[in-house]
């Protein structure tokens, strides 16, 4: 087919056999949400390990092992125990942009949810009395209190940024390959020459 002028149609930008451009890349998906999960899992990590390890290696008498506690009470601070472990490691998977990661972190939210509100129900000292509990965790008298807090902000609010979608589109993102084009194949021949 000729142009209005005469002329042969050249062909478009690319290699024979190409026509045009090439599709447009896929944008990379906004990481905030998992980045923030993972910076709120370190904090919540710290904050766990560090109230388990005050109150039962640091605070606790001498003359009490920790044999000697509860069962309940055991309970608590391994599921605190384990909100610190799955929080600081999903944290880091996830700045290796892992799907594993957000996992980690909802794991470890849920723990320190889960942990926190029911130590009422674990602890004999509290005896299942919601009232009496948040009543001392809101006066903020004591730093175990101030913890106790940070873990009901954190892990939540760790959970919730771990299971958006956008957290797990930013995590699976793998952006495609560009196409490699070779050198030309030579000119078409010229008619009319």
């Amino acid at each position: 087919m000729t142009n209005p002028y005469g002329y042969q149609q050249q062909p478009g930008p690319g290699h024979p056999g190409q026509h045009g451009y090439p599709a447009p890349a896929q944008r990379r998906p906004n990481g905030a949400t998992a980045i923030i999960a993972a910076v709120l899992g370190l904090v919540l990590a710290g904050t766990t390990g560090y109230l388990t390890v005050a109150e039962l290696f640091i605070d606790l008498p001498a003359a009490i092992g920790i044999d000697d506690l509860p069962g309940g009470v055991l309970t608590f601070y391994g599921l605190l125990t384990g909100c610190a472990v799955f929080a600081l490691i999903g944290s880091l998977i996830t700045f290796f942009r892992a799907t594993a990661g957000a996992i980690l972190l909802l794991i470890g939210g849920l723990l320190g949810v889960v942990a926190v509100f029911l130590e009422p129900v674990f602890s004999a000292l509290w005896n299942s009395n919601y009232g009496r509990y948040f009543e001392a965790v809101f006066d903020f008298g004591q730093s175990e209190a101030v913890l106790r807090f940070m873990i009901m902000v954190l892990a939540p609010l760790t959970l919730i940024l771990a299971v958006l979608p956008t957290t797990f589109r930013y995590l699976g993102y793998k952006p495609q390959a560009q196409p490699i084009y070779g050198p030309p194949q030579g000119y078409p021949p010229q008619q009319g020459w």
